[in-house]
């Protein structure tokens, strides 16, 4: 079996090379074509490197876990809930691999997702979110980042920033209504077997499987909250949640069972944005991640009357928010879908 400095070292002498930023290939989901049909064409274009990045990931579980994992991936549709299972089992047949290889990776996204998530007002009332996803692995992260547009009857119901081989959403707007990105909040050293035990016990969700639940059934911000904050989920997670309308804008801090914290916009008590890295907002992050102080100095030195799609991506492109290890910058407005845009970064 090859392990993972093998593994590097073959996609480190492929993409050591310098690159500008670019936009991400974007592909439709068919929703009304059977689960295990959905993703072909993402599975034939980004095949290579979804198989290779698979591998990788699988070794970074725990190896006393792979066992649980393997029961779940054989009993797919007993512990996961529609449209996962189908869409899973599709993908793997389509990459030519076992399930559990496809689920392993579903499930590493989930636990470690890093990232710097923006929601703010401007002195009009619009909302603005923004985000920078962090990962290991940037490089061949960035191989597989798609735009995909989940839609019903030729219309987009929702749209998602995601990775080949990944059917959750960290990333996504249904227009018009919400927009919400997700990031992992780690409390114990046991995680990996939390989570695991939990999809075993039946009764949790995935964090990007909830987020893309509530794209489907939510058709307001406030039912978003509402799902968002109060499902239970495999382990304990930030949602930074944005609505059309003013002061429509949320991060939920979410223990496993339910909402550990829910922090509103507040712009007429001068909290006119929130600002969540990976570290309760009201502890002090380690000395040694400096995202959150440098995000409110930038959003400070904007200013309200000043924000827009263009500062926010300026602050989002300013280290330390933009780092090495990010593989991609998203902005979302609600109230107007067409600002929706991702771009794949190359911090050089």
């Amino acid at each position: 079996m090859m392990h993972i400095p093998a593994l590097l070292l073959i996609f480190c002498a492929v993409y050591a090379t310098c690159h500008e930023d670019r936009r991400p290939p974007e592909y439709i989901v068919n929703l009304d074509l059977p689960e295990e049909q959905r993703w072909n064409a993402v599975v034939a274009d980004f095949k290579y490197d979804a198989i290779l990045l698979n591998k990788i990931l699988g070794e970074l579980m725990p190896k006393e876990l792979v066992p649980l994992v393997e029961k779940i991936a054989s009993g797919l549709d007993d512990y996961l809930p529609k449209p996962f299972a189908g869409e899973i089992r599709g993908i793997a047949k389509g990459l030519g691999v076992e399930v559990g290889e496809v689920l392993i990776p579903n499930i590493v996204y989930d636990l470690t997702a890093f990232c710097t998530s923006i929601v703010a007002q401007d002195s009009h009332g619009q909302i603005w979110h923004g985000r920078n996803l962090d990962y290991k692995y940037t490089s061949i992260l960035r191989n597989i980042t798609l735009v995909a547009h989940f839609q019903r009857n030729n219309k987009t119901v929702y749209s998602a920033v995601t990775y080949a081989g990944y059917t959750g959403i960290l990333t996504g707007q249904k227009p018009n209504y919400f927009t919400v990105t997700a990031d992992a909040r780690h409390k114990s050293d046991d995680f990996w077997k939390n989570a695991i035990l939990a999809i075993l016990d039946r009764n949790a969700s995935f964090m990007s499987f909830l987020i893309r639940q509530t794209m489907e059934e939510s058709l307001s911000y406030t039912e978003a909250i509402v799902k968002l904050g109060y499902s239970v989920t495999i382990a304990p997670c930030y949602y930074i949640v944005g609505g059309p309308y003013r002061g429509q804008g949320a991060v939920i801090t979410r223990g496993r069972m339910r909402p550990r914290d829910l922090w509103f916009l507040n712009p007429n008590h001068g909290r006119w944005y929130l600002v969540e890295t990976n570290y309760d907002h009201w502890e002090e992050p380690p000395a040694t991640d400096n995202r959150r102080a440098a995000a409110m100095k930038y959003l400070n030195a904007t200013g309200q009357v000043d924000m827009n799609d263009t500062t926010l991506f300026k602050i989002l492109s300013t280290p330390p928010l933009l780092r090495s290890l990010t593989t991609y910058t998203t902005l979302m407005s609600a109230a107007q879908p067409d600002v929706f845009n991702s771009w794949i970064r190359y911090k050089n």
